[in-house]
């Protein structure tokens, strides 16, 4: 049975009436006027009458402040195991705060308000939720997926360039922000690559280097290895045009002679009908070698070597062969040379034809090779 009562009533009663007896009035009016019986008026009169009184008021004084700092550390403590436990790192956009609020509530059955609170969200931005996405959006969306799952190293550039020269996006608005945008609420952001530092050795600060400035006209070409399954060495032979960024050739093998090297590049005079003017290379065996350079002064091709120790002056080749090995070899196993020569044909078509190229503009090396052969066709006559 809940009390008739509270202590503070007691207490005003108490002092009326003794302020009543005090002015001579009789006990029969004094606990008439207060509504209680004498014995429940000596029994009051006795927990709360005089210095009682003030010590029962100081003591639910104390009670109050302390259940009032109880409940602070308990919010902190609170507070604390939430941002320990969800928000572990910096939310940058509306969406990932919702999820953390939602969990906050879920795990540690905070409240919506003291939620919102710790974790610095707006409960009208909580409430308002997501926009519709209309049919261009999530068709956009799924383009974007399909893009990564098929190339999952790709940046949101080269897939937004992939996507600008499909026809079903010929006319409508892909801009730079809203694929940027879309591509990280589908979390698909990529992690971009270190920075890298500027090489110095010889020929580092040189001006005056060759650049190619038509398509065939400076080849570089540069070797890179790898493992099958079973432990044993594969080389690639990476051939490319520098005007273009075209794979010419992505030959795998256990291993390379000079007269190989010879072969490899009469195959691919033969495939485009063109002499390069310089090939580029650095000082292996391989490409200094007699039958390399007596079929270069035969062919009238110039050789423009590197110097030793020196990679960063053959950077087209490097890069290609970084690459090469961070979208195909890193994600497949070999397990045979057949197999090696089959991925690096599938690489290389996807490479010339399918990869767009920043340096290009976004275009694939096979469509600006056909697009400056075609804007040329008076000089090339």
């Amino acid at each position: 049975m809940a009390r008739r009562h509270t202590p503070d009533q007691v207490i005003a009663k108490v002092r009326q009436g003794q302020k009543m007896l005090n002015d001579g009035r009789p006990m029969v009016e004094v606990i008439k006027e207060l509504q209680v019986t004498e014995a429940t008026w000596y029994l009051w009169l006795q927990q709360y009458g005089g210095e009682k009184a003030e010590a029962s008021k100081r003591t639910r004084e104390l009670e109050k402040e302390n259940a009032r700092l109880k409940k602070l550390l308990a919010d902190q403590v609170l507070a604390n195991d939430i941002l320990s436990e969800v928000a572990k790192g910096k939310f940058l956009s509306p969406e990932p705060r919702r999820r953390a609020v939602r969990m906050a509530q879920e795990k540690f059955g905070a409240s919506e308000r003291f939620a919102c609170k710790v974790l610095g969200q707006n409960r009208s931005a909580l409430r308002k939720g997501r926009p519709e996405v209309g049919f261009e959006e999530a068709q956009l969306r799924a383009d974007l997926r399909a893009v990564a799952v098929k190339h999952p190293v790709w940046g949101w550039r080269k897939a937004r360039w992939h996507l600008l020269s499909q026809p079903a996006w010929d006319g409508v608005a892909l801009n730079r922000k809203r694929i940027r945008r879309l591509w990280r609420l589908e979390g698909l952001t990529c992690k971009p690559g270190a920075r890298k530092k500027r090489r110095s050795g010889p020929g580092a600060g040189e001006q005056k280097r060759l650049r190619a400035e038509y398509p065939m006209h400076v080849v570089s070409f540069d070797f890179q290895s790898d493992v099958t399954s079973c432990g044993r060495h594969i080389r690639f032979f990476n051939v490319i045009d520098e005007y273009t960024r075209t794979a010419l050739a992505i030959i795998p093998r256990r291993s390379f002679t000079a007269a190989d090297v010879v072969a490899a590049l009469e195959d691919i005079i033969a495939e485009t009908g063109i002499t390069p003017t310089y090939v580029r290379s650095d000082n292996g065996p391989e490409f200094t070698a007699a039958a390399l350079t007596t079929w270069c002064s035969t062919a009238g091709v110039e050789t423009a070597f590197i110097d030793p120790g020196s990679p960063w002056q053959n950077g087209f080749a490097e890069s290609f062969n970084a690459q090469f090995r961070r979208e195909q070899l890193t994600g497949e196993i070999m397990d045979t040379l057949a197999e090696a020569k089959y991925l690096a044909e599938e690489w290389k078509d996807i490479y010339n034809h399918e990869r767009p190229h920043g340096s290009l503009n976004g275009m694939t090396p096979h469509r600006y090779w056909k697009r400056w052969t075609a804007e040329n066709q008076l000089a090339i006559a």
